[in-house]
């Protein structure tokens, strides 16, 4: 591992992070921006401190088979894993920032954190993990981090009831600023995990910029059948983009990963769509964005992965080999089932350590 790249791309993924909330806030009206960016702040404080108590350690240190904690030393891998974890939970932060306060987020995410997604990556990227040992891929997260983000914000909506939001801000530039620190940060994003950009660092570049490309066509062009081209639309089409490149971005070809990216981008639009009009109510697209476009990128991975690309990587169903559909739906599964399952425990208990349900707060236009 190179020390120094692995640094650089930790380096340009916290501006990311930090950034998303900028672009979050502009999908409700002004009134409430400073008690929402609080809370968001809050959240991402908290998660900072859950990593380095204990989500480090549960998930690379931890070997579930045999209830165990195994020793390794502190290496900048932390950090770069830190920042995957982070934007997990700032992903879903937004979806529910109408019905609860700051407070909500102090109890539910350790409690996340410690069912669903230490767990996850454990089964996934620790050397120990169960779904690593049987041969899953997962480059920089499309499971590990926007899948479970985006159930999250599923099982979030559901609990606490979302309303439409009338009249969102109409902030352009600061979308424009937000999503410029997002995709130079998507570099450090999809690059950590190679730890040298000697490992196909060409290729994650690349395969990042067509994603972005292909979701964007992708989202625009549905988005043209019912409305004119707009900037959110763009944006959206982008953040589509990289969200579906991580799954699969060092193990396909370049023409792999446009097929996969446009597929991506009508279908997260879809998704959005069909979604504002059910229970399943959802400001900021999470679920539509993060969690259909980390199952897109996965399906991707698991039809386009070639050896011919990556040596390190798999053999997809275009080559043959159906032994990694069959892991990699497994894990797939997998992460459903346990993101479900934590996220529906989690939230109960925060209700009943916090002795509050989510509040409703009624935002004036």
């Amino acid at each position: 591992m190179n020390v120094n790249f692995v640094l650089l791309c930790s380096i340009i993924m916290i501006p990311m992070i930090f950034f998303v909330p900028i672009m979050y806030i502009n999908c409700y009206p002004e009134t409430k921006t400073n008690q929402y960016l609080a809370s968001m702040l809050v959240a991402l404080l908290v998660a900072i401190g859950c990593w380095l108590l204990f989500g480090n350690t549960e998930t690379f240190n931890f070997i579930p088979t045999k209830m165990q904690l195994i020793p390794i030393n502190p290496s900048i891998s932390m950090i770069a894993q830190l920042c995957f974890y982070l934007y997990s939970v700032v992903m879903f932060t937004g979806t529910i920032l109408q019905r609860v306060t700051w407070r909500f987020f102090i109890a539910f995410i350790p409690i996340w954190t410690l069912l669903v997604y230490a767990p996850i990556a454990n089964l996934m990227w620790s050397e120990n993990g169960l779904l690593f040992k049987l041969g899953a891929l997962d480059f920089s997260g499309g499971l590990v981090v926007h899948l479970t983000a985006g159930l999250t914000s599923l099982v979030l909506s559901w609990f606490v009831t979302n309303r439409k939001v009338k009249q969102p801000r109409n902030r352009t530039i600061e979308d424009y600023i937000a999503v410029f620190f997002i995709l130079t940060g998507w570099f450090g994003f999809n690059l950590a995990p190679a730890s040298s950009f000697s490992n196909h660092g060409v290729l994650i570049m690349t395969n990042t910029l067509i994603a972005v490309i292909g979701a964007t066509i992708g989202w625009i062009s549905y988005q043209s059948r019912i409305q004119q081209l707009t900037l959110s639309g763009l944006t959206s089409g982008i953040i589509c983009g990289l969200v579906t490149s991580t799954a699969l971005v060092a193990y396909v070809s370049n023409f792999a990963m446009l097929v996969v990216s446009v597929i991506s981008g009508i279908t997260c639009h879809y998704f959005a769509n069909k979604l504002a009009n059910t229970r399943f109510i959802d400001p900021v697209d999470s679920f539509a964005v993060n969690g259909v476009g980390g199952v897109i990128g996965t399906f991707g991975l698991i039809i386009f992965a070639s050896p011919n690309v990556n040596q390190a990587g798999a053999a997809g169903i275009l080559t043959g080999n159906f032994r990694f559909s069959i892991v990699e739906l497994l894990a797939l599964i997998t992460t459903i089932v346990i993101t479900l399952i934590g996220c529906i425990i989690s939230y109960w208990v925060t209700s009943k350590l916090t002795t509050l349900n989510p509040v409703i707060i009624t935002d004036k236009a």
